[in-house]
C-alpha cells in the first residue's frame, strides 16, 4: 500500500551522521517551503463555481504522479458534511445526475453540507485508495455500463482497481469509515445489465463501505429518468438521518445561461470567426481526437447498400483520415456528432419564437448552480446551435418540464408543472414514457411555453451526444479510411408521427467533402492474435460491420503468408435480392479462403421466417468443436454483433443447444462452458 511504501525505515536514519542530519533537516525544510507553496497555489483553484473538481483539484494531481492533496487545500468542508459525487460517464448522462445531486444538494442543505461532483477519469489506480479513505462524509458512484458489461473508459481504471483490491481479499477493513450509494446506468436489454454498477458496489462492500442504501439500477429501455428520481428520493431521508441534517426545503434555481444578442454584421462577422475558429481547432493534425475535442473529418464516400426496391435504408460512409491523427484498430467504434435536420431546427425555432439568423452568445452566470454545464462555443446562429447541440428528438426530462412550466401560462402551465411533480408520475409514464413523446411535440403541444435562448439551452434541451457505430473497415486495408455502416432509423411511432433518427438521417444525407466532428472509441473487440485460432462471427444485418473489418484484417494476413484457422460466418438479413449488403465482398473471403464457411439466413424469402440462431443450429457438428475447444486448442472465439434485446439471446440460446445436443451435457453445464469462455475473453459480444 502506498502508505506503507512512503514510511522511513528506522535502521536507516539511526545510521546517519550528524552532519548528514543537519543537510537533510535544511533540505527538508526547503522541500516542505517549495510543497506548501504549490499547495497555497493549487487550493485557490481547487474547486469550480459550478462544484466541479478542477484538474488542479482533489484528483487534479493523481495522473502527474503524486498523491492527492488534503482536504482542507481543496474543498472548504470545516464544520460541514462531506458529499463526493463520483460519475463514470460515456456520453455525458451520469456527469448531468451528479451536477443535479450537487445542486440539490446546495438547496437543501445550503452551508451545512460541502458537496462537490468528481470524474472517475481522475481516479487513477495508484492514489484512489488514498482519495477514499480520506472520504468522511458520504460518496455517491454514479457508474454507467456499457457494451458487453464494461465500465466506461472514463472509469475503468477505479471500477477494476476496485474489483482487483476486494477479489484480493487481504483488506476488508480498509474502506470501514466510508459511507456510500451506487446508482447504476444501464440497459436491461443487454446480458451484463449494469454490471460495472454491480462491480463497484460489491467491491466497496467487499472493503468494508457501508451502504447508505441498497444498490439502485437505473434502466433506460424503461425509463432512466424515473429511476433516478426513484433513487434520489431515497437517498436524500437516508442522508439526513445518517448525519444528522435536516433540510431548508429550498429548491434548486433552474439552470439557465444569460445571453447577448449580436445584431447585424457584428454578429455576423463574430459567428464566422468563431466557426473558423472551431474549424481550426478540430482540424489539428497532430492530437489524437477525443469526444471533448473530434477531428472534422471529410467525407469521402455515401453509398446506399440496400436495392431501390428496398422500403428501407442502410448506407457505407467512409472517412477520410489521412494526414490526421485519427488512429483506430479492427473492432473498434466509430463516435459521430450528427446534426438534426433542417426541418427540426425549423420547427424548434418556430416553438421558440426565434429567427435561425438571429447570432448571439452565452454566458455562464456568476453563482450558477451545480447542475449548469458549461456553454458551448459561442457566437453562433440560432439555427446552427439547434443543429448541432439540441436533443429535441428524445422524451423530455421532468427539469425541462419544469423549466417550461417556468414560462408557460394559464393551463399550460398548470399542467407541465403537474407533470414535473412527484405526484404526476403516472401522467408523465402516459404521456411521455409509454409513447415515447419528444421534446418537440411538448413544446409544440403547450405553445404558450416559449423559454429563452438561455433557458432553452441550459434546463430544457440535453445536448446532443455522439452517437457510436462499429468500424466496418481494418486499417490493414486502407490506414486513410475508417467506415461506419449505417442503417438508417425511420419509423412511425406512437404519437403518430414519423421518426427519424438524427445520427443516421444525417449520415445518409452528408455530401462527399462535407466535414464531420469524428473520434475513436476503443474496444475488446478483437481477433485472436494467433491467426490459426478458429472464430465464429454471428452478425445479421449492420450487425456485420465489425466482421467486414476482420474480413480485411485476414484478408492483410494471408497476403503476407500468414496460415489461417477456420472461419465461420453467420450473416442474416430479409431478402436475398434486397438486402443481402456486402454479399460480393463475402463471397469473395469464401472463394479465397479468408472464410471457411458462409451461412446466410433470409428471413422473408421462404415459406417460414429463418435467422442466424437457426443456421447455427443447422451447423451444430462444425460450431460445436470450436466452442468446446477441441479444434483450435482452446484458442477459438466466438463474436457477436447486433441486436442486443433479441438476436444476442437467441444466438446464446443456439450456443447452449449445440453444446447440449453434440456434447450431450445438461443445461447447467453448457451454461458453465459458454460462462468459462466469457471469462477466457473467448466469447465476445458488441450488442446494441
Amino acid at each position: 500500500r502506498a502508505r506503507a511504501r512512503r514510511a522511513s525505515s528506522p535502521r536507516a536514519m539511526d545510521a546517519l551522521a550528524s552532519s548528514d542530519a543537519l543537510v537533510l533537516a535544511s533540505a527538508t525544510v526547503l522541500c516542505a517551503s517549495v510543497v506548501g507553496l504549490i499547495a497555497v497555489r493549487a487550493a485557490s483553484n481547487a474547486t469550480g463555481k459550478d462544484g466541479t473538481m478542477t484538474t488542479a483539484s482533489w484528483f487534479g494531481a493523481l495522473g502527474r504522479g503524486r498523491a492527492p492533496a488534503t482536504a482542507k487545500e481543496t474543498f472548504d468542508d470545516a464544520g460541514k458534511v462531506r458529499l463526493s459525487v463520483f460519475y463514470g460517464t460515456q456520453t455525458g448522462t451520469s456527469e448531468r445526475y451528479a451536477r443535479e445531486v450537487v445542486a440539490h444538494a446546495r438547496a437543501r442543505y445550503g452551508a451545512a453540507v460541502a458537496a462537490r461532483a468528481v470524474d472517475l477519469e481522475t481516479v487513477d489506480s495508484m492514489h484512489a485508495e488514498d482519495a477514499l479513505v480520506a472520504e468522511t462524509g458520504c460518496c455517491v458512484f454514479l457508474q454507467s455500463t456499457y457494451g458487453d458489461g464494461e465500465p466506461t473508459d472514463t472509469s475503468s481504471d477505479f471500477v477494476y482497481w476496485a474489483r482487483d483490491c476486494a477479489s484480493d481479499g487481504r483488506m476488508p477493513d480498509l474502506l470501514e469509515n466510508v459511507t456510500f450509494s451506487v446508482f447504476g446506468l444501464g440497459n436491461r436489454c443487454y446480458e451484463q445489465f449494469n454490471a460495472a454498477a454491480k462491480m463497484v458496489h460489491k467491491a466497496l462492500v467487499d472493503l468494508g463501505a457501508q451502504p447508505l442504501l441498497k444498490l439502485h439500477l437505473g434502466d433506460d429501455d424503461q425509463c432512466l429518468e424515473q429511476d433516478f428520481e426513484n433513487w434520489i428520493e431515497a437517498f436524500w431521508p437516508a442522508f439526513e438521518a445518517k448525519f444528522g441534517l435536516h433540510s431548508d426545503g429550498g429548491d434548486e434555481e433552474l439552470p439557465r445561461y444569460d445571453v447577448i444578442i449580436m445584431r447585424g454584421s457584428d454578429g455576423e462577422r463574430a459567428a464566422a470567426s468563431q466557426a473558423a475558429k472551431y474549424e481550426k481547432q478540430h482540424s489539428n493534425t497532430r492530437v489524437a481526437p477525443t469526444a471533448a475535442k473530434p477531428y472534422l473529418s471529410s467525407v469521402k464516400v455515401v453509398r446506399e447498400l440496400f436495392s431501390k426496391d428496398a422500403d428501407r435504408s442502410c448506407v457505407h460512409v467512409e472517412f477520410d483520415i489521412s494526414g490526421s491523427s485519427v488512429q483506430y484498430k479492427t473492432g473498434d467504434h466509430l463516435g459521430v456528432f450528427a446534426e438534426n435536420g433542417k426541418d427540426v431546427t425549423k420547427r424548434v425555432a418556430k416553438a421558440l419564437k426565434l429567427d435561425v439568423d438571429e447570432v448571439f452568445r452565452l454566458v455562464k452566470p456568476s453563482g450558477a448552480p451545480a447542475s449548469l454545464a458549461e456553454p458551448f462555443a459561442t457566437p453562433m446562429t440560432v439555427g446552427d446551435a439547434i443543429a448541432r447541440y439540441a436533443d429535441v428528438l428524445t422524451p423530455p426530462r421532468k427539469q425541462a418540464l419544469a423549466a417550461l412550466a417556468s414560462v408557460a401560462s394559464g393551463k399550460d402551465a398548470e399542467k407541465l408543472a403537474f407533470l414535473a411533480s412527484p405526484a404526476g408520475k403516472d401522467e408523465f409514464a402516459k404521456y411521455i414514457t409509454k409513447p415515447h413523446r419528444s421534446l418537440l411535440e411538448v413544446m409544440e403541444d403547450y405553445s404558450s411555453a416559449v423559454p429563452d435562448i438561455g433557458l432553452f439551452f441550459g434546463a430544457v434541451a440535453p445536448r446532443l451526444a455522439a452517437r457510436f457505430y462499429s468500424i466496418s473497415s481494418s486499417p490493414a486495408a486502407n490506414k486513410n479510411v475508417v467506415t461506419a455502416t449505417v442503417a438508417v432509423v425511420k419509423e412511425k411511432v406512437f404519437t403518430g408521427r414519423m421518426h427519424e433518427g438524427v445520427a443516421s438521417t444525417f449520415l445518409q444525407r452528408a455530401a462527399e467533402g462535407q466535414k464531420i466532428p469524428i473520434f475513436v472509441r476503443t474496444s475488446t473487440f478483437r481477433l485472436p492474435t494467433n491467426p490459426e485460432a478458429p472464430v465464429i462471427m454471428i452478425g445479421p444485418g449492420t450487425g456485420y460491420a465489425p466482421f467486414r473489418g476482420f474480413l480485411q484484417e485476414r484478408t492483410a494476413l494471408q497476403a503476407s503468408g500468414a496460415k489461417l484457422g477456420p472461419a465461420m460466418l453467420f450473416f442474416g438479413c430479409r431478402n436475398k435480392d434486397r438486402d443481402f449488403i456486402y454479399e460480393a465482398e463475402m463471397q469473395t473471403a469464401l472463394r479465397e479462403g479468408v472464410i471457411t464457411d458462409l451461412d446466410v439466413a433470409f428471413s422473408r424469402d421462404g415459406p417460414k421466417k429463418v435467422y442466424v440462431q437457426d443456421k447455427i443450429i443447422e451447423k451444430a457438428s462444425t460450431v460445436y468443436p470450436i466452442v468446446k475447444g477441441t479444434v483450435g486448442k482452446n484458442e477459438g472465439a466466438v463474436f457477436i454483433c447486433g441486436d442486443a434485446k433479441n438476436m444476442a439471446k437467441d444466438v446464446n440460446k443456439a450456443l447452449l443447444s449445440v453444446l447440449m445436443r453434440e456434447g450431450d451435457y445438461a443445461a447447467h453445464e453448457a451454461e458453465e462452458i459458454l460462462r468459462r469462455l466469457k471469462a477466457e475473453f473467448r466469447y465476445h459480444q458488441d450488442v446494441w
